[in-house]
């Protein structure tokens, strides 16, 4: 049997890196969350642009920290971090000219003949945060991070 960790623990384990990290994170998914429901799309990743260099000084980490962060803050904060709100705060905090990222937003047909939708950011054809397109997505759009 392997041993376990108490969640307790897991979070006590956490240096001030991490919960600055954290705090950051879910904060920009907050402002991301409640922006989405006061603007288009478009005027939001162009007002998010011109705060990129402050994010990505207020989410430092290195890219598995960030999106570690991004993963945990996001399971906490229930509906309001939905698959494009975790896209954005990814955009937003790990994408640069010089490593700019791609996100997309897919549809796919669910049960019943519902549409359903996902967003997810990726580099390079690796998936960063949400679902790979292998999941029966159908790429719709896609925006690169640094194309503003």
């Amino acid at each position: 049997m392997g041993l376990r960790v108490r969640p307790r623990k897991r979070w006590l384990a956490l240096t001030a890196a991490d919960w600055r990290l954290l705090i950051a994170v879910a904060l920009a998914q907050v402002i991301a969350a409640a922006a989405l429901r006061a603007m288009p799309l478009s005027a939001l990743r162009a007002r998010a642009a011109r705060f990129r260099r402050l994010a990505q000084l207020a989410m430092q980490g290195s890219e598995e920290r960030v999106v570690w962060a991004i993963h945990a803050s996001g399971r906490r904060l229930g509906g309001s971090s939905t698959c494009l709100v975790r896209a954005l705060v990814a955009d937003l905090a790990l994408g640069s000219p010089e490593r700019p990222l791609c996100l997309t937003i897919g549809v796919r047909r669910g049960s019943g003949g519902t549409l359903e939708a996902h967003a997810w950011v990726g580099r390079e054809g690796r998936v960063i945060v949400g679902a790979a397109t292998g999941d029966g997505y159908v790429p719709i759009v896609g925006w690169n991070s640094v194309s503003l």
